[in-house]
């Protein structure tokens, strides 16, 4: 017996609270897209963890998923697709998460995807990368209550209009941060600004939300591009600037000047990602991307998806 495993990326596109005043800090803003994907079959072995090709990430989230589940045999990890690592597609979770629910399937284990999620120790911060995987979708979470060891509740999620294309842009030779890295930069980080919550939040419930639900793409991009601008004004102090780099903001200019109805940067980067209305305008965007990068990145066109990772026997 073997599984299969498909799971999507995800796009972080802010955050809510920073501040922290009424109690609650974060609360995040996220999207499942299709591409690019961790594509995977985990088939029962001997002792030893095998990943073919082989590589070090996944070995490694493979020996943690291993050890969580109390597994004692070994099994083998046929990759076919993988997410790259600390761009800002929440590569970590997506893998772990895949593997550890592939492998709990292959061993008749039943336990959520939340449980898991707890015990692998992803969800700290965010809870969008777990909810993209059981759910798919754009979703909204409520943050964390600070010295409670809880997934952070999720708000809303919503089905995306799969027919709006997004560009994405991953700059090369560039990497966003790791765990360890975004715990610190958060404690240099002075307190947010209530305005800037109190904005965001706005900007969101009265503007964002709607017009998913309107499909209106260039009402949800100009809140999202002043969510953007928000967050990014508050983050500048660690990053350096708005976005992560000067790469990333050029890139994310480009998308806005050849007619992205939003675009803004994936999480610490260096991925951004831009909105349009259609494959024509996305296709403009990503030659105009193109001649920027000037082969320093990897331009693609995907779109969001509503429904959560695949796991199946075969």
């Amino acid at each position: 017996m073997k599984v299969y495993i498909k799971t999507p990326s995800r796009l972080h596109l802010g955050m809510i609270d920073l501040n922290g005043n009424l109690g609650r800090l974060y609360g995040s803003l996220g999207l499942s897209v299709s591409t690019p994907s961790f594509e995977a079959i985990i088939e029962p072995g001997p002792s030893d963890i095998v990943v073919e090709p082989y590589d070090v990430s996944i070995k490694e989230f493979a020996e943690k998923s291993k050890s969580v589940l109390g597994m004692v045999n070994g099994f083998t990890v046929r990759v076919m697709e993988k997410i790259p690592r600390h761009v800002g597609l929440g590569s970590g979770t997506q893998m772990l998460l895949g593997i550890a629910t592939g492998l709990a399937n292959l061993m008749d284990v039943e336990i959520s995807v939340e449980e898991l999620a707890i015990k692998l120790g992803r969800g700290t911060m965010s809870g969008i990368g777990t909810a993209v995987f059981k759910h798919g979708g754009f979703i909204i979470d409520g943050g964390i209550s600070p010295n409670r060891k809880k997934l952070p509740p999720v708000i809303t999620r919503i089905n995306f209009p799969e027919r709006w294309p997004i560009v994405l842009v991953i700059p090369s030779g560039i990497r966003g941060l790791n765990e360890d890295e975004e715990e610190i930069a958060f404690r240099k980080l002075g307190i947010q600004p209530e305005w800037i919550a109190e904005k965001i939040s706005r900007l969101v419930l009265m503007k964002l939300i709607p017009n998913i639900l309107e499909e209106d793409v260039w009402g949800f991009g100009e809140a999202l591009s002043e969510v953007q601008r928000l967050v990014g004004t508050y983050f500048s102090g660690v990053q350096g600037g708005t976005f992560s780099n000067e790469l990333t903001q050029l890139c994310i200019k480009t998308m806005l000047d050849n007619g992205a109805a939003g675009a803004g940067q994936s999480s610490w980067g260096p991925t951004a990602y831009g909105f349009t209305d259609s494959i024509k305008s996305a296709e403009r965007i990503a030659s105009a991307l193109n001649d920027v990068l000037a082969g320093r990145g990897v331009v693609l066109i995907t779109n969001a998806l509503n429904s959560g990772a695949i796991i199946r026997r075969i």
